[in-house]
């Protein structure tokens, strides 16, 4: 009976000790300032801002979270601010055992560019408009034209079309957009214009112009042309370019 009680009696003491340590362990910790800031780009990207730019990002009440107890630091809120630079996609923020607060970003991605009346501005992967970068300078295809922030959604369809396809993604370098809902693709290969009309049934339309390229690279009939129509479909009509005499 004895030998039962005391048992009992040193397992309380060790669960009380758990206890004890656990609550003294949380208080320190509550307690401990942010003795840091680590700050990690997704892919180690960081084309559009920097890390000064981050840092300057990671305010809570008009101070900068360095020396502040670990209590008081609201994680979400610091997210939100980095989250609101049109530079950020994705955003995470966590406080390490150490004492440091670790922000991991994800910046966004252009995959084209808008000048339009002397405005300019990206598109980025998501579709949305996104503004340029004192930073860095995208290599990304060039698009002109009209009523264009109204028509993200189909543009970024277009560019997706592109992207996703070896030969277009090489050689697109612009896009112009009519009033009419139809495009123009402009390419590396001697400036040609590609008349793409509108996007429906686009997938058959590079089809068309993948077989045309394929066959004219071949025949080494491609630079005798400067407009290539893929419109209407299943076919592919051609305008020669002017002859000029010497």
């Amino acid at each position: 009976m004895i030998r039962k009680i005391l048992t009992y009696l040193k397992a309380i003491f060790l669960i009380a000790l758990v206890v004890f340590l656990y609550g003294f362990a949380s208080t320190r910790n509550e307690h401990k300032k942010v003795e840091g800031i680590l700050i990690e780009f997704e892919n180690g990207e960081n084309l559009y801002m920097n890390r000064k730019m981050v840092n300057k990002l990671l305010i809570q009440n008009s101070e900068t979270v360095l020396k502040q107890p670990k209590s008081v630091i609201d994680l979400h809120s610091l997210e939100k601010s980095i989250l609101a630079h049109p530079m950020v996609q994705e955003a995470h923020v966590s406080l390490t055992i150490d004492g440091l607060i670790k922000a991991k970003v994800k910046q966004r991605k252009p995959i084209a560019r808008v000048i339009v009346d002397e405005k300019s501005y990206y598109i980025d992967i998501q579709g949305k408009a996104m503004p340029l970068s004192e930073l860095y300078s995208a290599r990304v295809p060039i698009i002109t034209g009209e009523s264009i922030i109204d028509n993200l959604s189909d543009i970024h369809y277009l560019l997706e079309k592109i992207s996703n396809n070896d030969f277009l993604n090489k050689n697109v370098i612009g896009i112009h957009r009519y009033k009419s809902n139809e495009y123009e693709l402009i390419t590396r290969v001697g400036d040609q214009i590609i008349e793409i009309g509108n996007t429906k049934e686009l997938d058959q339309k590079i089809k068309n112009l993948e077989a045309f390229y394929k066959k004219g690279i071949q025949d080494s009939l491609i630079g005798n042309y400067n407009r290539i129509n893929v419109k209407f479909y299943k076919q592919v009509v051609c305008t020669k370019k002017e002859q000029h005499e010497v």
